[in-house]
């Protein structure tokens, strides 16, 4: 009996001890959502793992064309900077009856509520969001929630 209770305490006394010294566990494949001013604190942290944030798309640099810096900023000012997903422009579709949809380029995109899955890498000493999927956040009626 006494050494039923002793493995029993054993067991006990590991599973406390472990538990608050884990790693969160995600599943492959599963990404990791996280707060954009919790990924711009410590962004070594997130480094190479599968994560999905949300906010605000914004040009840091000067000009779309000449200077894109393209970041996403979270409700309490915190930014990160990301990869284009989209096209940055495409050439006027062909005139006449049976014009093409013009597909979205990026500029469609800034100013607008994103929610971006993706990796961070390093890119030239900085990491970036190599952005693997992104969704405009549309509210219940039809309007991005700007």
């Amino acid at each position: 009996m006494s050494k039923i209770t002793s493995l029993a305490a054993i067991c006990l006394a590991l599973s406390v001890a472990s538990c608050c010294h884990q790693k969160t566990v995600v599943p492959a494949g599963t990404s990791l959502k996280v707060e954009i001013e919790v990924i711009a604190k410590d962004p070594a942290k997130f480094s190479d793992r599968l994560l999905e944030t949300e906010g605000v798309l914004k040009n840091a640099g000067g000009n779309y064309f000449t200077d894109l810096r393209l970041v996403l900023t979270g409700n309490k000012g915190g930014e990160i900077e990301v990869t284009a997903w989209a096209p940055l422009e495409v050439p006027p579709p062909r005139p006449g009856p049976n014009r093409p949809r013009r597909p979205k380029v990026m500029s469609d995109f800034l100013d607008r509520r994103m929610r971006l899955t993706g990796r961070l890498e390093d890119q030239g000493g900085k990491l970036i969001l190599r952005v693997e999927k992104a969704e405009e956040i549309i509210d219940r009626e039809g309007t991005d929630e700007k």
